[in-house]
């Protein structure tokens, strides 16, 4: 631009005649023209025209470079040639761009497009021998996917549109103007209009299925089955036989021959003859071609269609058009036309692919020898033809010539093939010349030559004379030489038409005052965003009345879906359903328009009157009443009925509550007339009644991996689970299952408008409700089983255990979940209990800090995790829901400072990205296998039921508990211990699975007497569990010491657990059967733990003398040389009531041989100092040498002594 505006002043210009002469001298023709009309125009318009280049600022640059004050009306004139430039660059660049496929207009894709047009080129770069290098094209696949060649129909047909808007407007309209009267444009251009229509129905009709489609497949048989059933393809059968006659071709040459035809379209530009002559036959042979690619493509939507009724439509539109085929490939081989053209037929730019091109051109490279210069690739991008030419002179040479879009090579056959060196290459370059360079002259034939034309170089004073064997070469030649050169010339003789018939025909809408949707836009019932972003094709849309929204839900010149899915979603804050319902039918109904003082009723009463002179009226009234129909009733009405069906398929809880709504619907579908939108109806009546047939249609779910087996602890049975009784990562994966299916039923019309916090919000919001519900409830438990576990020991454990069950959820995604346990454990009955968080284990300390965090400065770190995970996922509904309050209260309904009426739409836009949100993670479930009885008895989660306290009341009684619990005066009670017939101890969070030795078979082990290789207590080191969307493989291991015990009956002593350990139950241990004479397992060697604020207690006592004291004591066998008859210990031999269940192999061996002081029970960990309470002899607890648990300081064995006694027991027992 900067070079343009130093050509325009270099002649100093002190008026717009001066501009108007430099222009009509340095610009080429017709650009130099249409530059001057354009300016003009800006000129007359002044500072209302919409020029976008800042004139005040280029003003006084004017200034600065020629030296004297420059007018504004000349600065403007100047300014306007510039923008007609840049605007024409940019165009063609866009085409360039979209042709190869990319999103952006890069300074390198400028260059390609200037370089590319012969007139732009000759403007900027006359003297100037540039390169250019094409980025690769993406390659389209052998097999296209059913939705690429759907993408792929909408590109051709709509370059081929506008390749018939080339015929008709460009070529077609001369002679209709030269010869209104005659029938010579019928004789030329058949039915080519016909053709149009056709083409543009059948594109509109595609466009319409993916505008339905949106996320979805498109399925486009219905459009090729609708037109093959009316015979609308038989437009093409009249067209190929017009083509392929004479008498078109013998009537266009004749006409072309008369004078006034000649210098009309001298006037016309540069080239216009020579492209009517030969550039013409080409384009009018282009429908019979696309006419045999829709054969081709209807056989590739077959073959890749997913659906099986859309193959029925398309293998039934391929039989009806059976007989057009034969009919038109019989035509052309009558008359030895080849059925597929040899070089492209329309003029875009890129015909090819770019790698089937780079390769031909690297081919012709190498097959010439000595090539001298830049590579082909950048010169050129396109190959055209090749063939052998004729260079005439006193000797004639025969040259083989290759033509590219940037430059045309004669070459010379090399007589010898191979050399000592090796193979030589075929051809000698004798000429090469750039097609921008030079000028293509058509020759007449005479008695010395014939079929020859010449190509004058613009530099050089010389000319060359070639020569085709036949007419036809020489007529191919030709026209690909001369669509080269006047292409770009071509294409802007189009827009300019296309734009001339849009400012002198615009469309006429249905009149305001029967319409209100065809009221004109104005600050007084819509305003648009500002400062928009360049993604958005549509103009974001601030505010409007009720009914410039629902015109812009249906709007005619373009469709929206981001607005389509925005508004149905927020519709109900600020219109009822049954007021949408109603407007949508008013919108559809569309009355007609005046033309010309008349009516659409009366078009057979005007058609019947008009007389002779004014049937060129009554035509344009016909095409412009044909122009409303399809450009303004038929997508309006289009988007009706689509707009209907979203609301349907997305939204059906509105028709589910109001039947009346229903009904309506119902009705109005059945009154639709017209075949198109009546098939439409059909479809959406035919999805109604599906909806209402099925009448819980629950989305199923298929699992690409094998769920993870159920974990089990101690319990089986409903009457027996609790938290400490369940396996935590089972708890975990049973609640995350439960909260994923509550948050997948949440509709998004429960979360816009806050319909949680109105009166009729069960009604309204019912999901929501009860997943808010849920998660009360459950958190609620977590803090009674706290608060109602009185001894400190026990306390711990449980929140120990919670806190296990929180990192599952965390391993598992479960945000609601992690932060539920946040909040119990933050609520103000459990944060006070300092004692008992002192005792915690430091790593679960540190677990609960990481989770507190999430919920810290307004959830930062917690929304940087949930970007950062895949899915699954359950959010946290909390932050969202305070969100759109924020939202909601912080913005007003109606745009302030606006006329009264316009909605605040970028309220509901806000809102809708909230629920947005929300809704990204309901459709990936969990790879998880669920439990029915574990989930009902979570489900069944009641804490005010049971407690049959108001939220209030159970609020003051958790905080009591907890003060009888940890008084204020910091001295924990020593309190009764409620967990009297199980273990306290943890089964860890590492699936089993995972655990060495685990076998790949379901265990047939009783949780009680189950044994992990890791010791996972509260103080144990917590493991991850495994993914639930890729479970891992359990691997089988001979070794595991339970691998092939069976699984005996569960102890009777095992009684019914309430949901509260407040009153537990108490059991009388059973009889244990006899056992073998076997030393028992070696007891560890532990220091007592003294919990903070307690006594210390006194050392444990002496255990009795064994029978066989002389000897050293036994070690544990090793896992891997146990057999499967060995006795099993106990998961945990923790309480002195606890009941130790052992194997039935032991039966006839008395309790004495193990506890010689006569007990059946062993000490709980930690009693020792309560002997006293009960009567128990104490031992030192077992240790589990398995574990990783640090025990502290405990003495240790020699390590000789150790390895010795171990070499002396092996020996004994070989």
């Amino acid at each position: 631009m900067v070079r343009l505006l130093i050509t325009l002043c270099s002649a100093q210009p002190h008026s717009i005649e001066d501009v108007d002469e430099r222009i009509s001298k340095t610009f080429p023709d017709p650009i130099d023209k249409w530059a001057i009309r354009d300016a003009q125009s800006a000129v007359k318009e002044g500072k209302k025209n919409s020029i976008l280049l800042p004139v005040d600022k280029i003003q006084p640059l004017l200034k600065e470079e020629l030296g004297f004050r420059v007018d504004y009306n000349l600065a403007l004139y100047i300014v306007a040639v510039l923008e007609y430039i840049a605007a024409d660059i940019l165009k063609i660049s866009g085409i360039y761009v979209k042709n190869i496929r990319h999103t952006e207009i890069t300074a390198q894709d400028i260059r390609v497009a200037i370089c590319a047009d012969q007139v732009l080129y000759d403007m900027f770069f006359q003297e100037e021998d540039i390169s250019v290098e094409v980025e690769d094209e993406p390659v389209r696949r052998e097999k296209m996917t059913y939705e690429e060649i759907v993408k792929a129909i909408i590109v051709d047909e709509t370059q081929y549109l506008r390749d018939l808007n080339m015929i008709i407007r460009v070529f077609r309209a001369p002679f209709v103007e030269l010869f209104p009267r005659s029938k010579d444009p019928d004789v030329i251009f058949s039915n080519v209009l016909d053709i149009y229509d056709f083409t543009a129905k059948l594109l509109s009709s595609v466009e319409d299925q993916v505008e339905m489609a949106q996320d979805e497949v498109p399925l486009v048989g219905t459009c090729f089955t609708d037109l093959t059933e009316n015979e609308e393809f038989g437009v093409y059968e009249r067209y190929v036989e017009d083509m392929v006659a004479p008498i078109g071709k013998g009537r266009l040459n004749a006409l072309l021959m008369r004078a006034d035809v000649t210098e009309y379209l001298k006037k016309a530009g540069n080239g216009f003859q020579e492209a009517f002559k030969y550039v013409l036959p080409k384009l009018l042979m282009g429908p019979v071609y696309h006419c045999l690619q829709y054969f081709e493509t209807i056989k590739a939507l077959i073959n890749a269609s997913p659906s099986e009724e859309d193959k029925k439509c398309l293998a039934q539109a391929a039989a009806i058009l059976q007989c057009l085929k034969a009919r038109v490939e019989k035509v052309l081989t009558n008359i030895n036309i080849p059925k597929r053209k040899n070089w492209d037929l329309s003029l875009r730019m890129h015909a090819q692919t770019r790698s089937a091109t780079v390769q031909k051109m690297t081919e012709v490279q190498r097959s010439i020898e000595n090539w001298d210069g830049k590579d082909m690739q950048q010169l050129c991008s396109v190959f055209i033809m090749e063939g052998q030419l004729t260079v005439v002179r006193k000797t004639n040479a025969e040259r083989y010539c290759f033509l590219f879009d940037g430059m045309i090579l004669l070459c010379k056959l090399n007589p010898r093939r191979n050399s000592a060196t090796g193979p030589i290459p075929e051809y000698k370059l004798k000429e090469k010349f750039f097609i921008r360079k030079v000028e293509v002259v058509d020759t007449d034939d005479n008695n010395d030559v014939t079929n020859a034309f010449e190509l004058h170089p613009r530099e050089q004073n010389m000319y060359i004379t070639l020569q085709a064997k036949t007419m036809e070469d020489k007529a191919n030649w030709m026209a690909a030489l001369i669509s080269l050169q006047t292409r770009s010339m071509l294409e802007r003789s189009l827009d300019s038409k296309l734009r001339e018939e849009e400012k002198n025909h615009p469309l006429v809408p249905p009149p305001a005052d029967e319409y209100v949707f065809a009221v004109e836009d104005s600050d007084e019932n819509i305003i648009f965003e500002e400062n928009q972003e360049s993604q958005f094709e549509s103009p974001l849309i601030k505010g409007g009345q009720l009914f410039k929204l629902v015109e812009r839900l249906t709007y005619h010149m373009y469709a929206d879906p981001r607005f389509l899915r925005t508004f149905l979603l927020t519709y109900r804050s600020f219109c009822s359903p049954r007021e949408l319902l109603e407007l949508l039918i008013k919108r559809f109904e569309i009355p007609e328009p005046t033309f010309n003082s008349h009516t659409v009723g009366d078009e057979m009463d005007t058609l019947n009157s008009q007389v002779a002179g004014d049937e060129m009226a009554a035509l344009k009234y016909r095409e412009d009443l044909k122009r409303f129909r399809n450009k303004y009733v038929k997508p309006v009405q289009f988007r009706v009925v689509n707009v209907f069906r979203h609301w349907v398929d997305y939204h059906p809880y509105d028709f589910e509550r109001d039947h009346k709504l229903l009904e309506r619907l119902k009705e109005f579908l059945a009154s639709i007339k017209g075949k198109a939108m009546r098939k439409m109806a059909d479809i959406l009546s035919k999805g109604i009644q599906r909806k209402l047939e099925s009448s819980n249609p629950e989305r199923e779910f298929t699992h690409q991996y094998e769920p993870p087996r159920i974990e089990w602890h101690i319990a089986r049975k409903f009457e027996d689970y609790n938290l400490m009784t369940l396996h935590p990562i089972e708890i975990a994966r049973q609640v995350t299952l439960l909260e994923f299916d509550l948050y997948r039923a949440i509709k998004p019309s429960e979360l816009v408008g806050m319909p949680w916090m109105k009166k009729d919000k069960q009604q309204t919001a019912p999901n929501l409700l009860k997943m808010i519900h849920f998660s009360t409830n459950f958190t609620y438990w977590l803090e009674l089983f706290i608060v109602e576990t009185p001894n400190l020991e026990e306390r711990v454990a449980v929140i120990s255990r919670i806190i296990e069950v929180m990192l599952v959820f965390q391993e598992l995604n479960n945000f609601n979940g992690v932060l539920e346990i946040n909040s119990a454990l933050k609520s103000a009955s459990v944060y006070r209990l300092e004692h008992t968080k002192k005792e915690l284990p430091h790593k679960y300390q540190k677990a609960l800090e990481d989770a507190s965090e999430l919920n810290n400065d307004h959830f930062k770190k917690y929304i940087d995790k949930l970007r950062s995970i895949n899915p699954p996922c359950v959010p946290f509904l909390g932050m969202y829901l305070t969100n759109i309050l924020k939202t909601e209260e912080g913005n007003p309904d109606f745009v302030a400072n606006a006329p009264e009426g316009i909605i605040n739409f970028s309220k509901r836009r806000k809102v809708a990205e909230i629920t947005g949100e929300i809704q990204q993670f309901q459709n990936q479930p969990y790879c998880l296998q669920p439990e029915q009885s574990i989930r009902e008895y979570f489900a069944a989660l009641d804490p005010l039921k049971q407690k049959n306290l108001t939220e209030k009341e159970l609020e003051d009684y958790l905080y009591k508990k907890s003060l009888e619990i940890e008084p204020r005066d910091g001295k924990p009670q020593r309190n009764q211990k409620v967990f009297l017939n199980y273990s306290l101890k943890s089964p860890g969070i590492k699936p089993s699975a995972q655990r060495h030795g685990s076998s790949n078979k379901s265990s047939t082990i009783p949780p009680l007497l189950k044994m992990s290789e890791d010791d996972d207590s509260p103080h144990s080191t917590p493991t991850s569990p495994s993914k639930p969307q890729s479970p891992m493989t359990m691997a089988g291991s001979v070794n595991s010491v339970f691998a092939n015990s069976p699984e005996p009956n569960l102890s009777p002593s095992q009684t019914t657990m309430m949901h509260f350990p407040s009153s537990p139950p108490f059991s009388e241990p059973s009889e244990l059967p006899e056992l073998r004479r076997t030393p028992p397992p070696l007891p560890p060697r532990r220091n007592p733990t003294v919990f903070a604020g307690e006594a210390a207690a006194a050392p444990p006592p002496t255990p009795p003398p064994r029978v066989d004291s002389d000897k050293p004591p036994p070690v544990p066998p090793r896992r891997d040389s146990m057999p499967s008859s060995a006795l099993a210990r106990s998961h945990s031999m923790s309480h002195p009531r606890s009941a130790v269940c052992l194997p039935s192999s032991s039966a006839g061996v008395p309790v004495e041989a193990f506890f010689p002081g006569g007990s059946s029970t062993l000490p709980r960990h930690g009693l020792e100092r309560h002997s006293s309470e009960r009567n128990f002899v104490s031992v030192p607890p077992p240790v589990d040498f398995n574990s990783n648990e640090d025990y502290g300081d405990r003495p240790e064995l020699p390590p000789r002594t150790y390895l010795a006694h171990l070499s002396h027991l092996r020996n004994q027992t070989s």
